[in-house]
């Protein structure tokens, strides 16, 4: 696993780094951690899927963390973003360019490890399959390559990145499959959508990686944005700084 912090205040991003490495060597997980002072630097060194956690200070002389966040963003990369700031004052636009946890400086390790544990689960997660049977042929459908369901005439209908899947499915047995899956969210009746495949919310609904929009119910609307909130942010606690 290699984590890249992009902090110019080499104090935070040592004790940063410092919990890391003993988080991954208590669960026993090889990971490989760099330190870049400037986001001029990052780019650099990378290149789109080399980091799997971005730890961003958004505060940066040059280039700042949300700037370099559009950046890796327009670039296709869906790595795990973390912005660590004094300053809550960017939480929407975070929420904008995809980023999974907001974490305040002074940042305490108890909350970190919780961020890390978090990771760990959706980690686990994305090796995770259903299997249903299309054309009389029963295969397995990673859950990360589903980018969202819907109901097609009487049957379930996975829009994947190798295309749809169609399964005379019920859409309540598909949703029985995926109960205990944190990642799916109800858009409107008989459509769910993967929001680790989000890229951007708008008032029209969820622009996903591969260029769809998912459109969201209008009513209710405000509750599927709050719910994509509380995941985004992994807790009450962050929604609460909005």
């Amino acid at each position: 696993m290699n984590i890249a912090i992009i902090d110019d205040i080499s104090t935070d991003a040592e004790a940063l780094k410092n919990i890391t490495v003993s988080y991954f060597e208590k669960k026993q997980i090889r990971a490989e951690i760099c330190h870049f002072s400037s986001a001029e630097e990052f780019f650099e060194d990378y290149q789109p899927g080399k980091f799997q956690i971005l730890f961003l200070d958004i505060y940066m002389d040059g280039m700042t963390g949300m700037e370099a966040a559009r950046r890796i963003r327009r670039q296709s990369d869906n790595c795990i973003l973390v912005f660590v700031t004094t300053s809550s004052d960017f939480a929407v636009e975070s929420y904008d360019v995809g980023a999974s946890y907001y974490l305040l400086k002074p940042f305490q390790p108890e909350k970190l490890c919780s961020i890390l544990d978090s990771f760990q689960s959706r980690h686990l997660l994305a090796s995770r399959y259903i299997e249903v049977v299309s054309d009389r042929v029963p295969i397995r459908v990673p859950l990360r390559s589903i980018l969202y369901a819907d109901t097609f005439r009487n049957a379930v209908c996975l829009h994947t990145d190798a295309g749809p899947v169609r399964s005379y499915l019920t859409f309540h047995k598909f949703e029985e499959q995926i109960r205990d899956c944190p990642n799916f969210l109800s858009c409107y009746r008989g459509c769910v959508v993967n929001m680790d495949r989000i890229q951007e919310a708008s008032e029209e609904g969820f622009l996903l990686d591969n260029g769809e929009v998912v459109q969201i119910r209008k009513r209710g609307s405000s509750a599927i944005r709050k719910a994509y909130l509380q995941y985004l942010f992994a807790s009450d606690e962050e929604i609460s700084q909005l």
